[in-house]
């Protein structure tokens, strides 16, 4: 049964250098949809599920980040020193010292329906990757199954055998998984790893990581222009679903 979870990890350090085609200079989190950051509306989120301590792990331009604790002292933020290498897992690391319970993980260039939170906290898995049926939005990441757990992680949809659907960049990581990622990332010196392509897949065969696939779920990542259209209706849907 898994325990009651009060923190989130936020990786936000990345440089977001598909972002250069959109004449912009700051963080990818930082876009903005009703006039306030989507890390803000993920943040909000976040707080209205019962999130007590937030750590967000800042990187490029991390001063924006560093600005929002005068808003949200749920907040706190830790630097990704080597930012400037695309490897999640070393951001993900860098939580080491906050890490003491189970949390939700999550990016920060998400746009989602707060139903996703609320998802992943329900379920009664310790270890969980959020999932949602087909998008076609581009950059997917695909997962595959074996008997309800996941076995495979990938863009290349060809290297799936059996599809259970998209990755959203939303987790729920027990203590314990997060120790056997920091294992497993540190027996392997390429600083470009991912936490979920890289280390979770090879975890999978040993530490069970399952999967709840939300059909319907609204979301949304922006990466590029493309991506930022879809997201601008995607939080259109959203917002129509409010009471």
């Amino acid at each position: 049964m898994s325990q009651v979870i009060t923190k989130a990890v936020i990786l936000a350090a990345g440089m977001g250098l598909r972002r250069k085609e959109m004449g912009e200079e700051t963080p990818k989190g930082f876009i903005r949809l009703d006039g306030s950051p989507i890390i803000e509306h993920s943040l909000r989120t976040l707080i209205s599920c019962g999130i007590k301590e937030i750590l967000i792990v800042t990187g490029h331009k991390r001063e924006y980040y560093e600005n929002l604790k005068e808003t949200y002292p749920e907040i706190r933020t830790v630097k990704n020193t080597k930012f400037a290498d695309p490897g999640t897992m070393y951001s993900l690391g860098c939580a080491r010292d906050f890490v003491d319970a189970d949390f939700i993980l999550l990016e920060s260039d998400l746009v989602f329906d707060p139903e996703a939170i609320t998802g992943i906290l329900n379920v009664p898995y310790s270890d969980c990757l959020l999932l949602s049926g087909t998008t076609n939005a581009g950059d997917e990441v695909y997962v595959g199954a074996v008997e309800n757990r996941v076995a495979q992680i990938s863009k290349d949809r060809n290297q799936i055998k059996d599809s259970v659907g998209e990755y959203i960049g939303i987790a729920k990581i027990s203590k314990q998984l997060y120790g056997r990622l920091q294992q497993t990332a540190s027996s392997d010196s390429n600083p470009k790893q991912s936490y979920d392509m890289d280390c979770l897949v090879r975890i999978a065969s040993e530490h069970p990581l399952h999967f709840l696939r939300m059909d319907g779920l609204d979301w949304a990542e922006i990466d590029d222009l493309k991506q930022l259209e879809r997201a601008q209706k995607v939080w259109e849907k959203i917002k129509a679903k409010r009471p």
